[in-house]
């Protein structure tokens, strides 16, 4: 087993890239990469259309179907230094705790399998099954690296079996969680001095009544639950997040911004409640704004559409964890991982790794010590389980 004094160092070198999300991360892909590549791994790379973003690939053992995925994403979410105590993308050790952006969201799980990388590639000609590394971008803001990996996957290895997606779960297994939309609806109406409405699209009331139908029809669905979901709450929830616009009391606002999600249950349909709240805000809504002003509008924009993670009846992912480190039912959350992309590239997945949830895009976040030990156990038995 790799020890933990080298996980650190290679978490180390990872927080020291700003891997923010939406930003270039060939940095970080390559090093990772290069890594991988020292170790004895196969390695590829899977950009995205600009060819700025990029996910990493690695394969050890035999060219066979059945292989293990192990998933991590390389971006992180943002850090405004002045809520930290240093420098939040330098690795900061005090006593137990390593502190530093992404150090358990996560890129501790990151670390313990590049610190793992060389024990697996000792035991490469023992594999049963190949070992595949699967580090993806941008699965902060949509996992648009983990949307198109199912297909790159498909055209440069056998089919795999299990993948184990590493977000912090405090090594206690999740077996499905809800999918998300990412919404941004636009208002347009017409400028004007707040004492002259007449002819005017105020942009501000109309995106209020769009907001309430919104939180209406959140209302609605939470007065039909589903009875056979183990959710709290049991059905689809939507939420507004933000609202900007207008640029002064006095004058009538000709745009106004709203950021709002929907979180389906693994299974419901998540766009037909987009599709109904578009609907009725096209009968109801543009149609009263154009006869007032022809140019006035609404738009909406889907910025991400993340898959949920539906309960598996029988998943062989969950019983290795079951098998190699704990007998705990596997949860559900509300919160959403690639999981549910690998599962619909056929591959049976579970999210299990080190690190506490609470950490998660904190100021000051951090993993300790224990937790990578404990990332690093958990690979250890799975590397003896595959090598016999």
């Amino acid at each position: 087993m790799a020890s933990v004094e080298e996980a650190v160092a290679e978490l180390a070198d990872l927080v020291a890239f700003p891997s923010v999300s939406r930003e270039a991360n060939a940095p970080i892909a390559t090093h990772v990469g290069g890594r991988l590549e020292a170790a004895g791994f196969r390695v590829a790379y899977d950009p995205d259309e600009t060819g700025t973003r990029m996910n990493v690939v690695a394969s050890i053992g035999p060219d066979a179907e059945g292989g293990v995925v192990l998933c991590g994403h390389l971006d992180v979410v943002p850090a405004s230094p002045e809520r930290w105590e240093g420098d939040p993308f330098v690795l900061r050790r005090e006593g137990e705790r390593l502190i530093g952006r992404g150090a358990v969201d996560m890129k501790g799980f990151l670390a313990c399998c590049l610190a793992m990388a060389p024990e697996f590639a000792a035991v490469a000609e023992r594999l049963s099954v190949p070992v595949h590394y699967v580090f993806t971008f941008d699965e902060e803001v949509g996992s648009f690296g983990a949307a198109q990996v199912g297909a790159f996957l498909a055209r440069t290895v056998k089919q795999p079996a299990i993948a184990v997606v590493g977000e912090p779960t405090e090594m206690r297994p999740i077996s499905a969680h809800r999918g998300i939309l990412e919404l941004t609806t636009e208002v347009t109406g017409s400028a004007g001095h707040a004492s002259q409405p007449v002819g005017r699209v105020n942009a501000a009331f109309y995106a209020a009544r769009m907001v309430a139908h919104i939180a209406g029809r959140a209302r609605a669905l939470s007065e039909s639950p589903a009875a056979d979901t183990r959710f709290e709450p049991p059905w689809t929830t939507v939420s507004v997040g933000r609202i900007e616009g207008g640029e002064a009391r006095n004058v009538i606002p000709d745009r106004c911004r709203f950021d709002w999600e929907i979180r389906p249950l693994p299974g419901a349909d998540g766009r037909a409640v987009l599709q109904e709240i578009l609907d009725w805000t096209t009968r109801e809504l543009v149609a009263e704004m154009r006869e007032i002003d022809p140019d006035a509008g609404i738009s909406t924009e889907i910025v991400a559409d993340c898959k949920g993670l539906a309960l598996a009846p029988v998943s062989p992912a969950a019983q290795l964890i079951g098998q190699l480190w704990t007998n705990e039912p596997p949860r559900v959350t509300s919160f959403a991982t690639d999981a549910g992309y690998l599962q619909e590239a056929g591959i049976d997945t579970v999210v299990f790794g080190p690190g506490s949830l609470a950490q998660m895009h904190q100021p000051e976040e951090h993993i300790t010590l224990s937790e990578l030990s404990d990332g690093l156990a958990f690979l250890s038995r799975l590397r003896a389980h595959l090598a016999g």
